[in-house]
């Protein structure tokens, strides 16, 4: 092997790269920015997060839609259109489906201004139909045994105000001469009518997502009831966190006996569930709006204090409390200025899953009878008027059922892309 001889003049001397170690390998990012980015990779956080826009957007314009369209609000009625389907199969006009026989009050000794009520009427197809009156059997009977049927065309377009007319108009001819039926008519009580002719399935038109018992859109009902259910949940959220907030960091910030005292309070409210408070303080209320959000109010803010002071008491000894302290910086000024501000992560954490509690607990309130007064609108009293009727219409029960759980489901999933995301923990 050759021996190779060198010298200094050999090698050149390069010394350090600055321009190198000066360059920014990744681009310099603040906390809230790099959580939003973060945020943005989480599709099933983003899926959720654009399905509560569409929910509170629409709470906000599709009452206005319908009523600009239609005239429609979430208090008016129409007892001609009772009970109608989103989907009318075969059918030109729907109000109530229910059993398929005409029946009638019973007659008293005295016929005359008698009202023929329609109770429990279904008519499957157009064409004729009739109605008895007078049965050969009754005991009551006086005079001669009589019976008269009155038969009418009944077409694709009638209603049951023009069917009526039709029975009435009938019923004058056939009975004008008898003495003993002179003066009676028809009506429609608790009841409506369904009438079906040949053709393909098709879109209620007026009524998007169909009525209820009394003839109100609930379409219109359904966007309604969403607006109330998000201004309690947003505002109750909102108010229980200001509180917590300041509970839970003075509690934390200060420690010692103070700190005690205040956390033995939260643990004996805490002892009694909170829907026990709810119906209780309800009981003493009036229902209505305000009343539930002064008991939801009342009964969330234990959880956001305790969580604000756990936070607080990890940070109150970080490096730049104590510089804080050093200059002269006094205990307000340090927790709204420095500790608050660094526990945000988990105070909106915990505000994005109380959201979707509130709904459910105004919805279930409204439920079981102690929420928002007829005639307002909401989630929980919906999903009760569906309930009533879910055999016959499913639908009613069904609509608001999907948006109370779509909407909860949305904020869970929602609540934890944002965990992840404000998470320094999880930084990639």
């Amino acid at each position: 092997m050759e021996n190779i001889q060198l010298d200094k003049n050999d090698f050149k001397h390069v010394g350090k790269n600055l321009q190198a170690s000066q360059e920014i390998k990744r681009p310099s990012l603040s906390y809230w920015k790099d959580a939003y980015r973060r945020l943005k990779k989480n599709k099933v956080a983003m899926a959720s997060f654009w399905i509560l826009i569409i929910l509170i957007i629409m709470s906000l314009v599709g009452p206005i839609i319908t009523k600009s369209l239609y005239g429609y609000t979430y208090e008016k009625q129409n007892l001609l259109e009772q009970n109608q389907v989103t989907i009318m199969s075969n059918a030109r006009s729907i109000s109530l489906l229910s059993n398929d026989v005409f029946e009638y009050e019973k007659y008293t000794s005295n016929y005359r201004k008698t009202e023929i009520t329609f109770k429990n009427v279904k008519l499957k197809s157009t064409g004729e139909i009739s109605f008895k009156i007078g049965k050969e059997s009754e005991e009551s009977w006086q005079g001669d045994k009589k019976e008269y049927i009155l038969t009418v065309d009944v077409v694709s377009t009638d209603t049951w105000s023009s069917i009526i007319d039709k029975l009435n108009a009938e019923g004058e001819k056939i009975l004008a001469d008898d003495p003993d039926f002179r003066g009676i008519s028809f009506k429609k009580k608790g009841s409506s009518l369904i009438v079906e002719t040949k053709g393909e399935k098709w879109f209620n038109s007026k009524h998007w997502f169909g009525t209820d018992e009394f003839g109100r859109d609930l379409f219109t009902r359904l966007w309604e009831g969403g607006r109330i259910s998000f201004f309690i949940a947003f505002i109750s959220v909102f108010v229980t966190s200001i509180f917590g907030i300041f509970y839970g960091g003075i509690s934390g910030y200060l420690g010692g006996r103070i700190d005690d005292i205040l956390m033995r309070i939260i643990e004996v409210l805490m002892t009694v569930p909170d829907m026990l408070y709810t119906i209780l303080l309800l009981t003493f209320m009036d229902p209505g709006i305000k009343p539930i959000m002064i008991v939801l109010i009342a009964t969330g803010w234990m959880g956001t204090a305790r969580i604000v002071r756990g936070e607080v008491m990890r940070l109150k000894h970080s490096e730049y409390v104590i510089a804080a302290q050093t200059l002269g910086a006094d205990a307000k000024r340090i927790i709204l200025k420095h500790l608050i501000p660094n526990t945000m992560g988990p105070i909106i954490v915990n505000m994005t899953m109380m959201i979707p509690k509130m709904i459910f607990a105004e919805a279930f309130l409204s439920f079981i009878g102690l929420g928002v007064p007829v005639p307002y609108a909401s989630w929980g009293v919906l999903a009760n008027q569906g309930a009533k009727i879910f055999r016959q219409f499913p639908h009613q029960l069904l609509i608001p059922a999907i948006a109370i759980s779509l909407t909860m489901f949305a904020f869970n999933l929602l609540g934890d892309g944002l965990r992840d995301a404000l998470d320094p923990r999880l930084r990639k």
